[in-house]
């Protein structure tokens, strides 16, 4: 609910601005905002080190919560690996400290044409530091794991990293309408997702929103996730991350009529500086 609701306070405060301006005169300077840039690309380790024996297994047990782990993870099935990560989720949970931060790489309104698609360019870089210093610090594992399951992994794969075993997932693509659950789908499973927008915005009631006739469809992609999880079967560092594209058509904001939106917003999930 928190990325929502950053996302449509950026959103709103440019329609703010916009519906001003068509009484005002342009604005004669550009908001400035801090520079940023996206997360880098991780490398495999290269330290992988394969277990001698196929077949050995140890289990670590905290409270009801039983780890298992084999000699080669390299060999699990993918339901194997799935289990594997939700018991050190579980197991994780909450104690994990994770930080979300959020990267705003492109916003289109009406194909960038007319008075209020000039506007939308001119605010940019302000639309871009709010959504950027909307970072959150919470406690526990993203997504709603617990109910994670083979069919909604794309590819997998485990594998030895010194004393610790590395999970690294694809998720499959997740598109959602106006009303939905955060923690529902291939990748609100695996990373939490925006949910039901139209609670968000109803925390804006000096705004008039028509989601109802409009045509909103949000898009999930290039979801992934790479934790490391030591012996003890417990999530170390781990990153969870994806490009969320929303696609808005005919959204009326107070009289201001969006015919058509696009954006893309990278979020980035990370616990213990991330992986």
């Amino acid at each position: 609910m928190k990325k929502a609701f950053a996302i449509l306070t950026a959103f709103i405060m440019a329609f703010s601005f916009a519906s001003c301006g068509k009484k005002d005169d342009l604005p004669t300077t550009i908001p400035q905002t801090d520079d940023y840039s996206e997360t880098e690309t991780i490398q495999e380790p290269d330290d992988i080190i394969t277990a001698e024996s196929s077949t050995a297994e140890s289990t670590e047990t905290s409270g009801t919560t039983a780890v298992t782990v084999a000699a080669d993870p390299s060999e699990w099935s993918r339901e194997e690996i799935i289990d594997f990560y939700k018991k050190a989720a579980e197991k994780s949970n909450p104690k994990a400290k994770s930080n979300q931060v959020m990267v705003l790489n492109e916003l289109i309104i009406n194909d960038g044409d007319g008075a209020l698609g000039f506007f939308i360019k001119i605010l940019e870089p302000a639309i871009a530091s709010v959504i950027k210093k909307n970072a959150l610090n919470f406690d526990g594992i993203t997504g709603g794991f617990s109910a994670l399951e083979a069919a909604d992994v794309k590819s997998i794969k485990a594998y030895r990293s010194g004393n610790d075993t590395v999970v690294e997932m694809t998720m499959k693509n997740q598109t959602d309408g106006i009303h939905a659950n955060e923690h529902e789908g291939s990748v609100g499973h695996a990373i939490s997702v925006l949910g039901d927008i139209s609670k968000v915005l109803a925390e804006f009631p000096q705004f008039k929103v028509d989601v109802e006739n409009a045509d909103i469809k949000v898009n999930y992609v290039n979801a992934t996730v790479k934790v490391k999880i030591n012996e003890n079967g417990i999530i170390e560092k781990g990153t969870w991350k994806y490009t969320c594209d929303p696609e808005i058509k005919h959204l009326d904001i107070s009289g201001i009529m969006i015919d058509k939106a696009d954006a893309k917003i990278d979020y980035i999930i990370t616990v213990g500086g991330g992986i």
